[in-house]
């Protein structure tokens, strides 16, 4: 019964089960590509950050580890 009255109110909404931010539908074909910089560390733990340099690369200091959830300070030896 509850099932009913769901696709019901879904068929009349005209509930098309995609995404909509700000009022603009986002479709399957848009997308948001996050290009990660892997490091592994000297005990072979990786660590997941963003490139946020106009090269490609990530910044000396304080970065943020997708791996970890976490900042991380970052130095260059």
């Amino acid at each position: 019964m509850l099932i009913s009255i769901l696709l019901i109110v879904m068929t009349l909404s005209s509930c098309n089960g995609g995404w909509a931010i700000a009022g603009v539908d986002i479709s399957p074909t848009d997308s948001i590509k996050t290009d990660f910089m892997i490091i592994t560390d000297q005990d072979s733990t990786k660590h997941w950050y963003i490139r946020t340099t106009i090269q490609g690369g990530i910044l000396v200091g304080d970065n943020w580890c997708h791996r970890h959830e976490r900042w991380e300070k970052v130095e260059k030896k």
